[in-house]
């Protein structure tokens, strides 16, 4: 039986498939397939390179200073940061060169700007595969790659579970980081998300030096209730279309596992806190070891 992994977008809550992926093994799954999207693809290349204990590393040891140099903000065609020194630490440190060379076989997904279509990686160099998986509209540019202009995947696919069985894959175990945006969590997780969001917009602005407060932002003496800024609106609206495709291609597309860590109060840049996100995800897996035992079982019975 051949086990896929699929691991879906969610910017920082990412940090979560650390923990999904050592919990799993803990419990003796041998993954063999990985497909992975946005921060899923870039956790996914280096966990299929075998060298997921360097980026976790790396990860538990930011700090929220080094995140802002890491976006590299300021003012430029096509999105807010560039995250270009994120994507060389990738390639330099924690991935393979080639798809070909690494250890587990590895996909991972990104969106035509003009078509819309789904554009999948998974021969050749790694090249620009991961920073165009990665490439959140408006906070970071698109990439040019064969005269097309790639951005996110997580636009038509946040969670590839299609990848995975395409690879061969007969069992799929699949992470969604977008669960908490269920219409029955909204009125609960209200606040959690509005203050997520506060601080998104408190890191740009301090990573920028004040730029994105300056130029992106309401004017709080326009109204008494200050509206959202524009990198906030951006966020949420993003988020909020995450969740909702991810809703629908999960429907057409079941995996056969579901894992959703609880991770409401993890704004989508709050990368300094890898341990704790960590930690989310592996207690997301404990949550279902039972029913993975049992399913895994039940699979190998047959």
């Amino acid at each position: 039986m051949k086990i896929g992994l699929a691991l879906g977008a969610g910017a920082a809550r990412g940090w979560a498939h650390i923990g999904i992926i050592r919990a799993l093994q803990k419990s003796g799954v041998k993954v063999d397939v990985v497909a992975g999207c946005s921060i899923g693809a870039y956790v996914g290349a280096a966990f299929a390179s075998g060298k997921l204990d360097e980026l976790e590393a790396w990860a538990n040891t930011l700090t929220e200073w080094q995140v802002f140099k890491l976006l590299g903000v300021g003012f430029r065609r096509g999105g807010l940061a560039s995250g270009q020194k994120v994507f060389d630490k990738l390639k330099e440190d924690f991935c393979a060169p080639t798809f070909e060379e690494m250890n587990i076989p590895f996909a991972c997904v990104a969106t035509d700007l003009y078509s819309g279509k789904e554009v999948v990686f998974n021969s050749g160099e790694i090249g620009d595969a991961i920073q165009a998986s990665c490439a959140i509209p408006a906070l970071f540019s698109p990439v040019d790659h064969n005269g097309r202009w790639l951005v996110d995947g997580a636009v038509v696919n946040p969670v590839p579970v299609n990848q995975c069985r395409q690879m061969g894959a007969d069992f799929v175990i699949a992470v969604n980081l977008s669960a908490d945006f269920r219409p029955r969590l909204i009125e609960t997780y209200e606040k959690e998300h509005e203050e997520s969001q506060k601080k998104t917009d408190e890191m740009l602005d301090k990573a920028s030096d004040g730029f994105i407060k300056k130029w992106f932002s309401a004017d709080a003496k326009q109204s008494k209730k200050t509206p959202p800024s524009i990198v906030g609106v951006m966020s949420s609206s993003l988020e909020i279309l995450q969740a909702r495709v991810t809703r629908s291609r999960l429907a057409g597309e079941p995996p056969d596992i579901l894992i959703e860590p609880q991770l409401n109060d993890v704004g989508i840049l709050e990368f300094h806190r890898a341990i704790e996100i960590g930690a989310k995800g592996s207690q997301a897996v404990e949550r279902l070891a039972q029913q993975i035992a049992y399913q895994m079982n039940l699979i190998e019975t047959h």
